[in-house]
């Protein structure tokens, strides 16, 4: 007998998260268009990239600490990294993406199954094999 679990990603949790992320993410659009001012923006740039590290680390410990292996949320973080690639709210897609497929079992089975389709491990709950 299958017991009903909760969501592994609390509300509460979520909204912690999302309140580390969504502001920053927001900070980095505004640092990509005024990082052509001469010296502020050169500034800007060093200490948002500083500041990538930082939420990279928060997040992913979080992840970590809640058991979840957060591929999702990780790849967003990373490519913020590249520059003016970052204007885009790929910190905030990924880690929406992480707490969706954690909620959620069976998104993350279909995930799951669709990568496995088309040879893509890895996604969600982990690479392995298929349960029928």
């Amino acid at each position: 007998m299958e017991e009903e679990q909760g969501p592994k990603i609390s509300l509460v949790e979520i909204i912690l998260m999302l309140m580390i992320v969504v502001p920053f993410d927001a900070l980095e659009a505004v640092t990509a268009l005024i990082s052509p001012i001469p010296i502020i923006g050169q500034i800007a740039l060093v200490v948002m990239h500083f500041g990538d590290w930082i939420v990279l680390f928060i997040i992913q410990f979080w992840l970590i600490m809640k058991g979840l292996k957060g591929l999702w949320a990780l790849s967003g973080n990373l490519l913020e990294f590249i520059p003016y690639v970052d204007i885009l709210p790929l910190r905030t897609l990924g880690l929406i993406a992480t707490i969706i497929l954690a909620n959620r079992p069976e998104v993350a089975k279909i995930v799951q199954v669709a990568g496995a389709a088309t040879g893509k491990t890895g996604v969600a709950g982990g690479a392995g094999k298929i349960e029928k």
